[in-house]
């Protein structure tokens, strides 16, 4: 029984990060998609260099910052992913 309680820590920890990271991570993916979509209409529409620098760098904000919540999000289900390991392999006890 010892064995299983840093086990089970391990995986809520590993669940509670993925729910979160992924759900900023769908936050920013709306979010890009909304910079990208002002990108591309700035680029169209703007022939100043520096407003469509501007929107360029918004939108890459936010790819960024999708790329660190997507990193993170797939830790922490490796996190869980482990410790759901550990449990399957901890040997059975005949007799106990």
């Amino acid at each position: 029984m010892i064995r299983i309680i840093p086990l089970l820590a391990i995986m809520a920890a590993g669940i509670a990060g993925a729910i979160i990271f992924g759900y900023y991570a769908l936050v920013d993916w709306d979010a890009l998609e909304k910079g990208y979509a002002n990108f591309a209409a700035v680029a169209q529409s703007s022939p100043e260099f520096a407003t469509v620098f501007v929107a360029e760098a918004e939108q890459n904000i936010h790819r960024i910052n999708l790329f660190a919540e997507g990193v993170w999000f797939l830790q922490s289900a490796m996190l869980a992913a482990i410790g759901f390991h550990g449990l399957c392999v901890i040997p059975r006890r005949l007799g106990n």
